[in-house]
């Protein structure tokens, strides 16, 4: 009978106690790889949100609220910018493109995002094809006319050519539902998904945003009714963006940000609950090591006389630690393999939820930091096993088999 034989018939006569330590090492396996993929698809699903995105122009307030709002369609719009400042930057001899964004109004949660062909033309980087892509139909070209987000499509069932109403405000109320009864937008293209939040916007042209807002027998107001809630510009060099910055941010009118800055700052925060999750996690590991240790030395001093056995029958001091260390690593192995799966189960379960909460597709895979965390928990098992082997080590055949 070989020894791992010997090891795995040891367990199976413990089988309630091997059971629990096996759960007890894949309860904080699962928990590790949960908060270090989910961490990792959280991070990589907002850079892959903000890859278009350059500078952003926005009226004076919260840089996060601007951010948020602009590339994720979460929060509520700041107050515009006139059109005036946006074709002052428009026209800007520094700048080579610029995407005006009107947002306050939604159907049916989505919301609606004014803007111009231009948004579709926009990259993650300039050897890069198109970011936006269609499916079905053609960009809008006329006022009223509306390009649905991927998810927008899949959730209303909205196909080209259907119609759609839209009601004022970012969230979905039956109190707005139909304000802009008088302006219907007919669905004339449907995006490809890019999983990121943009799948989640309808797109149309400002003029069709701007007519829909204006109000017959009432005074226009070009400032309010015609302005931009935030502008994507993309100066010439590094040069130009870094001077536009400073000034736009000197001024009264307007703020400038960098989404990238913006996310960092999200990271930072994120960081600081990741790092008290990981500490949670690692206080679980350990209480499984110490599982493993009490587990292993409690059988081991049931079975003295066992050993004592296998000693005056011929097996060497060598053998039944061995025996002793493979019961802990056959423990550790099956905790690892149960976590992995139940890690990654309620990492797939978790990120679905977050991804909808945080208007992001949060992606789960495995790497090998994932790997680097098993194989540290395999070592601490194998660590784990030496105070039960030694003690089996220590066992005085004469004392035992005279107590028989």
């Amino acid at each position: 009978m070989s020894l791992l034989h010997m090891a795995w018939r040891n367990l199976m006569n413990r089988r309630v106690q091997t059971l629990i330590t096996v759960i007890v090492v894949s309860i904080g396996v699962a928990m590790t790889l949960s908060i270090m993929m989910l961490s990792a698809g959280i991070k990589q699903g907002i850079v892959k949100a903000s890859e278009p995105f350059g500078m952003i122009v926005g009226s004076k307030g919260s840089a996060n609220q601007l951010v948020f709002n602009t590339i994720f369609l979460m929060d509520n719009p700041l107050a515009n910018i006139s059109l005036d400042y946006y074709h002052t930057l428009e026209n800007d001899p520094r700048v080579t493109q610029t995407v005006p964004f009107a947002l306050g109004d939604n159907y049916r949660g989505f919301r609606l995002v004014g803007t111009t062909p231009s948004f579709f033309a926009l990259k993650g980087k300039p050897s890069d094809p198109p970011y936006f892509q269609l499916t079905d139909g053609r960009l809008f070209d006329k006022p009223f006319e509306a390009v649905l987000g991927a998810k927008v499509a899949k959730e209303t069932g909205l196909k080209v050519g259907d119609r759609l109403v839209s009601g004022h405000g970012v969230a979905k109320s039956l109190q707005h539902d139909e304000d802009h009864k008088d302006h219907p937008y007919t669905v004339v293209g449907i995006l490809h998904s890019v999983s990121a939040p943009s799948d989640q916007g309808i797109y149309v042209s400002m003029d069709s945003y701007w007519i829909s807002h204006e109000h017959p027998g009432e005074q226009k107001h070009e400032e309010d009714e015609h302005g931009v809630t935030a502008a994507l510009v993309k100066p010439r060099s590094y040069v130009d963006l870094m001077k536009m910055y400073q000034e736009i941010n000197q001024g009264k009118e307007a703020q400038a940000v960098f989404p990238g800055q913006v996310i960092a700052k999200i990271f930072d925060m994120m960081g600081s609950g990741e790092q008290i999750l990981k500490y949670i996690s690692y206080v679980v590991l350990g209480m499984a090591g110490l599982t493993v240790v009490l587990a292993l030395y409690g059988s081991t001093v049931e079975r003295r006389r066992t050993v004592a056995i296998l000693r005056a029958i011929g097996a060497s001091r060598s053998a039944v630690v061995t025996i002793v260390l493979l019961e802990s690593v056959l423990v550790v192995v099956f905790g690892c393999v149960l976590g992995t799966a139940l890690g990654g189960g309620l990492t797939w379960l978790l990120s679905g939820y977050i991804g909808s909460q945080i208007s992001v597709t949060v992606a789960v895979a495995y790497s090998w930091d994932v790997a680097a965390v098993i194989g540290g928990v395999a070592l601490l098992g194998m660590i784990a096993g030496i105070l039960p082997a030694v003690s089996a080590y220590r066992t005085e055949t004469a004392r035992y088999l005279h107590t028989a």
